[in-house]
């Protein structure tokens, strides 16, 4: 048996060691050309190094089952055309066309890419044709538009239809904008214009259609409890004005009640009595029936209602009991009143 420490050294030695470099995704000749096709040149590649494709003006890498590009990858400055189209990259780096600035014709199609940086295009002044169709993409970078921009190309699909309308659209006469088409899932290919007006517009009215309605019902709703809260007010107003209005406490301590309509004018409150009960009726008179003049029709008293009007007045509180205050309109009827407590 060998000696321990020797043992966990070498172990040491193997874990520390540093490992060795990840195989290419495919072979690269010493001498690649300028023009260089590795199409369909690997069946699974989990992340690909862009540095050793620094002097390419044309690069095709589709179909290769790239994952991912590495962290530090960039496009040469000698770009031109670049195919990274039928992988399945989910993102690109961030400064990945930061030195792209004669890149003319990008393709990065039938990918999964879910999302690209505002600026990602910003140093791409020289694209010309750019194709993004078939990735969950939910909008295309506002830079991508530059005034080069020919071609554009994503999937039919309404939000990233719908970003891509204002650039794709010019009113003015002799104006530029660039051909915007959108592909389905079967290939077929639309002008994204008229997609969106055939197959987004209705949605889109549909949406502002169920906001307009609920804005419309909320004002209606609004309009209604205004309409409510001034009615309950102008009733209650009337009520506290007319029939019914209690006044103030009279010396002995009793509350007294004045029925009366509110264009008859006050009365004396010295001259009237303690509770009156006034009944407003086109029948005839209690009072006159039994042959008695009423009290508040005396000369002492000044009438409350104009003389032509059947008004009469009883006037019977007995002492120490709760008054009974009333309004009926016919002698006939039997009113009973229990008062507050």
């Amino acid at each position: 048996m060998g000696h321990p420490a020797a043992s966990l050294t070498l172990l040491l030695l193997l874990l520390l060691r540093p490992a060795a470099p990840a195989a290419p995704c495919f072979a690269v000749p010493p001498d690649p050309p300028a023009e260089l096709d590795l199409t369909n040149s690997s069946h699974q590649c989990a992340e690909l190094d862009l540095g050793p494709f620094q002097r390419q003006s044309r690069l095709w890498l589709s179909h290769n089952g790239i994952d991912a590009l590495s962290p530090s990858s960039r496009v040469g400055p000698r770009l031109q055309e670049l195919d990274l189209s039928h992988n399945r990259l989910r993102e690109l780096p961030a400064a990945f066309l930061s030195p792209a600035r004669g890149l003319r014709h990008l393709q990065l199609q039938h990918n999964r890419l879910q999302e690209l940086p505002d600026d990602f295009f910003a140093n791409a002044v020289a694209l010309q044709s750019l194709r993004l169709e078939g990735n969950p993409l939910p909008a295309v970078p506002p830079t991508a538009f530059h005034a080069s921009l020919h071609l554009l190309a994503v999937t039919c699909r309404c939000d990233v239809v719908g970003s891509i309308l204002a650039p794709c659209t010019c009113s003015r006469p002799n104006c530029t904008v660039p051909r915007c088409h959108c592909l389905t899932s079967h290939h077929d290919v639309f002008n994204a214009t008229d997609f969106h007006v055939r197959e987004c517009w209705g949605s889109t009215r549909l949406v502002a259609g169920l906001a307009g309605a609920t804005v419309g019902v909320a004002v209606l709703l609004a309009v209604t409890a205004v309409v409510c809260y001034r009615q309950r007010k102008a009733a209650a107003a009337a009520a506290s004005a007319g029939w019914g209005k209690r006044e103030s406490t009279a010396a002995h301590g009793q509350p007294r009640y004045i029925s009366r309509a509110a264009e008859i004018g006050t009365t004396d409150a010295a001259a009237a009595p303690d509770y009156e009960n006034v009944f407003v009726s086109p029948c005839t008179s209690l009072a006159a029936a039994r042959g008695w003049t009423p009290g508040w029709q005396e000369e002492r008293y000044s009438p409350q209602v104009p003389v032509d009007d059947n008004y009469f007045l009883e006037s019977e509180a007995v002492p120490g009991d709760q008054p009974i205050y009333a309004n009926t309109r016919c002698s006939g009827e039997d009113v009973q009143v229990i008062p507050d407590q």
